[in-house]
Order: structure tokens, then sequence, then C-alpha cells
């Protein structure tokens, strides 16, 4: 199999993964793939797509940076409930806890109420053009995630605030097996620093972690953000942004970040 068909590839039970899942800061791995690795593993301890449970929200912790190296994945349930199940998993190089996620999934019921969605206020992404992730002004970076998602930008980094953008990863998470709308999304969510607005004079911008909010799962394969980023004169910030599909708002998403000023 080729090095750029799918994001990890397995190894026993363990993941490496591929240079498609690469980070632009270094031979690392991007934290968009750290994030669908371990929604996969969450998914899976719940049961599967038959599990009567939603994955309402993902906590991420991004530790440590994870280089192209097997990994192990380990998940424990914290609480088994009837209407509530948290399940803590996490990843491991060598016995060294990497990241991990606390996930936290509510019993579906149906209330018998009409679904009532509303599409985006901006552009659908099949009347964009093709676009880049991250701008020419970031300087030189290593080839990776970001140029295997493919982009479609309403408004890009320099347009103000919010930046609108559409994004898609068109690679597995790992050979033979389509992501679950919870992987995809878990695996794009992390694009949202790259895609919030720049302000001078501060950059580059490192998220520490991940929390995703998801009131329903994904439908179709692309990813709306609306955008928004706080910065402040401390060098510490906060990314946040309205998530959708072609059909209206499927949850949010919030990264703590640390800005490092250039000069």
């Amino acid at each position: 199999m080729s090095e750029h068909q799918s994001l990890f590839r397995p190894e026993g039970e363990r993941f490496v993964s591929t240079r498609a899942a690469g980070s632009p800061w270094g031979e690392l791995t991007g934290g968009g793939p750290v994030a669908g690795l371990l929604s996969r593993a969450v998914e899976q301890h719940l049961g599967g797509a038959d599990s009567p449970f939603h994955v309402a929200r993902l906590t991420f912790d991004l530790m440590r940076p994870v280089p192209h190296v097997p990994l192990e994945v380990s998940s424990r349930t914290i609480r088994d409930g009837k209407r509530l199940q948290v399940i803590e998993t996490a990843l491991f190089s060598e016995g060294v806890e990497m990241a991990r996620v606390t996930a936290q999934a509510l019993r579906r019921t149906d209330l018998g109420e009409p679904v009532r969605r509303t599409r985006p206020d901006y552009p659908l992404p099949a009347t964009l053009e093709p676009g880049q992730l991250l701008p020419a002004a970031a300087g030189s970076l290593r080839w990776g995630v970001q140029d295997v998602t493919e982009v479609r930008w309403v408004s890009d980094q320099f347009g103000g605030s919010p930046s609108r953008v559409w994004l898609r990863m068109p690679l597995p998470l790992v050979p033979g097996e389509r992501m679950s709308p919870l992987v995809h999304t878990a695996v794009l969510a992390d694009c949202v620093n790259g895609a919030a607005p720049l302000r001078k004079p501060y950059g580059p911008f490192i998220n520490s972690d991940i929390t995703l909010s998801l009131h329903r799962e994904l439908t179709g394969d692309w990813l709306g953000m609306e955008v928004q980023r706080d910065v402040q004169a401390t060098g510490v910030g906060v990314v946040h942004a309205v998530l959708s599909d072609v059909q209206g708002a499927i949850g949010h998403v919030t990264e703590s970040v640390l800005a490092n000023q250039l000069g």
C-alpha cells in the first residue's frame, strides 16, 4: 500500500502514522490524526455503529508530540450508566502516554419531534474553488496532513473575523476502513487553529487540546467551520468554531492555544 493511502498503518495491534498524517512543524503526527485514532477507539469501546449512545463530547489532551513510531491504544470505562457513558482512551509509545481523550456518550431518545435544521448562511463547498489550509506566509513547512486535507475557503485567515471554511479528509484513517462521521469530524477538528483569523504580532499558534461538543453526527463528507480566535497579550488564547455540514450546525470545537511572538 502507498504511504499516502491512509493516515495510519496497522502493525499488529499497534498503529504507525504515515507521512500523510504528518505535522507541518516537524517529523511528528498531526493533532487531527491523533484525535481520529483516539475517537475510533472510543467508538469501538462503546460497541460501534450499533451502540444506542451518541458521543456528545470529546476532550483531547495533547500532552506530548507524537512521532512516527508504533502506538498503542488503551480504553477504559469510567462511568457505565444507563443514560451516560464516560470513556477514557489513551495513546502510548513505549509505555509513555502521549495523548488522551475523555468522552461523554449520551443515550439517544426519540422525542417524536420533527428535525429542524438551518443550512449555513455561507456558500456550500460545491460552489467554491479548491485552496490550501495554511497560507504561504506561514513559510516553509513540512508536507503533511494540512496538504492532504481538501479545503474550500469562504473567507480565509486574512479576511477578518470570523473566518469560514469547508474541509474534507479524502484518506481513510486506516487502510480498507471508511471513517465514521465521528472519526472524520475528529480528524478535521484540529484544523480550526490553522483556519482561525490571523492577528499580528502573534504567531505561530500551538494548541494543547481539542474539545468537541456534538449534538448530531456529520452528514456527508464536508465539515464547515465558522472560526474566531481570541489571544491575549500573555500569549494564551482560545480558538472556537461552530461546526456544520451542508444541512446545518452539528456542534462546536474549542482549542486552547499558546501564541509565540515573532521577531
